[in-house]
């Protein structure tokens, strides 16, 4: 696999090992902007930037601003990149950093305060600093490291949105679903399943809001709250499928490894996949509580392997003429069970394997969600037609 060195002036640099795991490493830097690369990858952003959004805006006046900008690396949390390695020469105060997989390693979170940097940098008229945080020997951990750190910007809207009263169409689109008791709707609110889980997954299937396989609801959660929020009544037609949906969403998760023996494969041997000595470790948050608590499995099947099926089931749906509502043309379930689900399972672990392992990759590759899309609408065509 090919490399990139990056090589930079930097003020200093601090290295932390990692307490737990022998080979991670963290290590904090402070770098003049105009010293800064230009061509980190963005791959690793499970984001999207949007420089006009208000958040973008904001770092831009903070950036460019003659009173902000000598404050830029304090105003701002900077850059959090994953990489190969970091060496750093003592001598011409300079870093390096490798970096070889564009999966797992580039900037992870900071991908609007890079771009504001890399592209207004000829108009700071003074220098600017900016911080940057490096981890090494992540790459197992790399997806929920990456979706723990960009969650910030969403917890302030999704707050926001439920002080307004905006979320009360969700909360009657899951009325009396097994989880519309754990759902938190506010900031640091300790239940079980965050809004925008919800949110994301009513949108792959909102098909008046999707003129394309609609990948951000997996890759950005903040962009399916925006989706929402610009047309919040539209999700009142999918509260008569909203039940399968959900419960379709953790069928997928508890059949994964079943229907992936059934091709061949060992689940367990897949580091995509988390395995613990078959214990119950990993809760499928959706499903019907087992004795007040919730109900587990032996394998952490990633959400970037789920979320591309589940985008392929939407084109089950119909509109009800009547009611304008969303109603399912076959049961999706049954359909899964009985036709798609073994053959959308291969094509998901091929996938993967041809994106280095990577289930984030997978997650956000278009041309993986539009072949299962493409798989269950011709097997349903074809199914129909034949009986």
């Amino acid at each position: 696999m090919s490399q990139t060195k990056y090589t930079f002036a930097v003020e200093s640099l601090r290295k932390f090992a990692d307490p737990i795991t022998p080979g991670r490493a963290r290590f904090f830097t402070v770098v003049n902007t105009k010293f800064l690369p230009t061509d980190f990858p963005l791959e690793t952003n499970p984001r999207e930037q949007n420089l006009n959004s208000k958040v973008a805006r904001k770092i831009r006046d903070s950036f460019l601003g003659p009173d902000s900008g000598s404050l830029f690396h304090l105003l701002n949390r900077g850059l959090l990149l994953s990489a190969d390695s970091v060496s750093f020469d003592n001598q011409k105060d300079e870093i390096t950093i490798v970096m070889s997989n564009l999966q797992t390693h580039g900037v992870v979170d900071g991908g609007h305060t890079y771009k504001v940097i890399t592209g207004n940098q000829a108009l700071a008229s003074e220098p600017r600093y900016v911080t940057l945080e490096i981890m090494t020997g992540v790459e197992d951990d790399f997806e929920a490291i990456a979706g723990a750190r960009n969650t910030s910007v969403q917890v302030k809207e999704k707050s926001l949105a439920e002080l307004e009263g905006k979320l009360d169409n969700i909360k009657a689109v899951i009325r009396g679903l097994p989880f519309a008791g754990d759902v938190a709707y506010k900031e640091n609110e300790e239940k079980a399943v965050d809004v925008q889980d919800v949110i994301a997954i009513l949108t792959i299937f909102h098909n008046d809001r999707n003129t394309t396989h609609p990948v951000y609801a997996y890759s950005s959660k903040g962009r399916t709250l925006q989706v929402y929020l610009e047309g919040i009544d539209g999700y009142k037609k999918l509260e008569p499928v909203a039940k399968e949906i959900f419960k379709l969403h953790d069928h997928i998760k508890k059949t994964f490894p079943e229907l992936y023996k059934d091709t061949g494969g060992r689940p367990g041997a897949l580091k995509e996949i988390g395995y613990k000595n078959g214990k119950l470790r990993w809760p499928l948050y959706f499903s019907p509580k087992i004795g007040g608590d919730l109900e587990r499995t032996a394998y952490d099947v990633p959400s970037g392997f789920v979320y591309p099926i589940l985008g392929a089931m939407r084109f089950l749906l119909d509109k009800d003429s009547a009611t304008g509502n969303y109603k399912w043309k076959t049961d999706p379930l049954k359909l899964y069970d009985k036709v798609v689900g073994t053959k959308l399972v291969e094509l998901t672990i091929d996938a993967s394997s041809e994106l280095g392992r990577n289930p984030m990759a997978v997650g956000k590759s278009s041309r993986h969600w539009e072949g299962l899309y493409n798989y269950v609408a011709a097997t349903y065509l074809t199914k129909t037609a034949t009986s």
